[in-house]
């Protein structure tokens, strides 16, 4: 909003001197807004505004000065206009000072002596140096036009109240205008509110639904896949039992004495059972797996034994293509506590599908250590073969149950594409991760990495794989730690009975612990036994020893 507005009311008919007096007008206009939202002038401000003035007013009463003396203008009008300045050169000096010397001026009364000082300025004396000017023209004496003027006063003090008037009606309209501006964007912007707030309603509202309709989903989504994998599991154990049968006749048959081309036949059908077997064999698997119905069993064993296993398994079809099997051990590992079948079951498929689909060259399998902390074992269980290699781009697929490369009908491979999804999912459940390394043409590197605990040899029983009955173990270790924290003195006969296993995994700690059960020390003994334990992971054992 413009603070004072030029108009044909401020005219004086002196061009100089009016558009001077236009220059002053926007000077006011432009320190106006900073000046009445000012309590407390600015310096930055307020200097160069009160230094501008006094430029202006010199150069402006220099002006009026040299148009007066060059029309003959009665000397006492020149001395009244020469005091003028003075006093208005004092009153902005003064201002100057009180803002350089720090004082609180509050903007507003800057404004109101500017404005005062415009308005009479311009109102009462430009426009009565004006007349006596305009007279002095006319002819008439330098002294009487004086006189005239002077007595004229009144006249030009209500003129100059008039145009004061008719600014502040004008002032006010504008004010109005703005106010009724403001109102009208101001409920324009309340409607903007409420719609937006409808909309958010709505949004919620709609979000509310659709999280309801995904659980929903979500929720039929794992009952059917539920029920499929029970379906499966069913179908393929059903399934299993008349094959079951059919094999054990066809071996029958095979070892009778029949004619060459019955026992032909016989052999036939024993190899498409076997087959079959398999692949039923696969799904169910897979069907436990996705079910969530395959448990854990730790037992110790030992990782050269598990591969000497899976390679006596796989020599006879590794042979039969003409490919090297071989193992490759880590030195001096020591026995190993965790579930050998399942890893087993997992090295197996990674080892036959290395096998199907290498044409020439060898296959090797390796147990490797990459790690270790404490008792703690970081090893690497790979896979390596010289078949043709999977490209990058590809190898995202290949652990997705039911996918293969090649999932045309005429492919070269049988299979249905669960062997490297079961050996994903054993290694998770084992605590592991499965791991591809291949490029196209160049052969493949699968790896499980899987920590799991050493245990002292002696522990394990000669010759055999038999580990810990842990369900038995795991009660006996709960019920242990129980009547520690009762501080119960039957704890002395339960760990007498522990402390052949518990001396396996930390000799030391579980000697620690002998002398603060013989002193009664059970909350330490607590803390020692679960120190002792920590690398079993859960008690009882649920989901594999934790990496550390």
């Amino acid at each position: 909003m413009t603070f004072m507005t030029w108009s044909d009311n401020y005219l004086t008919g002196i061009e100089a001197i009016d558009r001077q007096h236009k220059t002053l007008v926007a000077m006011i206009n432009d320190a106006a807004p900073e000046l009445a939202a000012s309590p407390a002038l600015d310096i930055e401000v307020a200097l160069p505004l009160l230094d501008g003035l006094l430029d202006y007013v010199a150069g402006h009463f220099q002006t009026e000065e040299r148009i007066m003396a060059s029309s003959g203008i009665d000397s006492r009008h020149l001395q009244h206009h020469q005091a003028m300045h003075g006093e208005f050169h004092r009153q902005v000096l003064a201002l100057r000072r009180r803002v350089e010397s720090g004082d609180d001026i509050d903007g507003t009364e800057v404004l109101r002596f500017l404005s005062n000082w415009l308005a009479f300025h311009i109102l009462g004396e430009d426009q009565r140096m004006a007349r006596e000017l305009e007279a002095i023209g006319a002819g008439i004496a330098a002294n009487e036009a004086y006189e005239r003027t002077e007595g004229s006063k009144a006249e030009i003090l209500q003129g100059a109240n008039d145009v004061l008037v008719n600014a502040l009606v004008n002032l006010f309209s504008q004010m109005t205008e703005q106010n009724r501006a403001l109102a009208e964007k101001n409920a324009v912007l309340q409607a903007a509110h409420r719609e937006l707030d409808n909309y958010r309603r709505t949004l919620e509202q709609q979000v509310e639904i659709r999280t309801a309709e995904l659980r929903q989903a979500k929720e039929a989504a794992e009952a059917a896949s539920h029920a499929k994998s029970r379906f499966l599991g069913t179908v393929s154990h059903e399934l299993l039992t008349p094959l079951n049968a059919i094999l054990g006749f066809a071996h029958l048959l095979e070892q009778a004495e029949i004619p060459p081309k019955a026992k032909e036949q016989a052999n036939r059908i024993g190899a498409a059972g076997k087959r079959l077997q398999a692949l039923l064999g696969d799904v169910l698997q897979f069907s436990r797996l996705e079910a969530g119905e395959v448990n854990i069993d730790y037992a110790p064993f030992q990782a050269a034994t598990l591969l000497a296993r899976l390679r006596e398994r796989l020599a006879k079809s590794a042979y039969q293509k003409g490919l090297t099997l071989t193992c490759d051990c880590a030195p001096a590992l020591p026995a190993l506590l965790g579930d050998q079948h399942l890893l087993g079951l997992a090295l197996e498929a990674l080892a036959n599908n290395a096998v199907k689909f290498t044409e020439s060259g060898a296959v090797q399998l390796r147990a490797r250590l990459l790690d270790r902390n404490n008792n703690r074992l970081l090893l690497g269980f790979e896979v390596e073969d010289t078949g043709g290699g999977i490209a990058p781009e590809r190898q995202h697929q290949l652990f997705g149950a039911f996918e293969q490369l090649d999932a045309t009908t005429s492919r070269r491979f049988e299979g249905i594409g669960l062997g490297l999804a079961i050996a994903s999912r054993l290694a998770k459940l084992l605590g592991g991760e499965l791991t591809l390394d291949s490029t196209s043409g160049g052969g493949s590197v699968f790896r499980i990495n899987l920590w799991l605990a050493a245990i002292d040899e002696q522990a394990v029983p000669a010759g055999s794989d038999a580990g810990l009955d842990w369900d038995a173990t795991s009660t006996v270790l709960n019920q242990l730690k129980m009547e520690l924290s009762q501080g119960n003195i039957v704890a002395r006969k339960r760990f007498g009975d522990l402390r052949p296993f518990l001396s396996t995994l930390d000799a030391a700690a579980a000697q620690t612990m002998a002398q603060q059960i013989d002193n009664y020390a059970f909350d330490d003994a607590l803390l020692t036994l679960n120190r002792i334990t920590a690398a079993l992971g859960p008690t009882p054992p649920a989901d594999g020893p934790a990496a550390p």
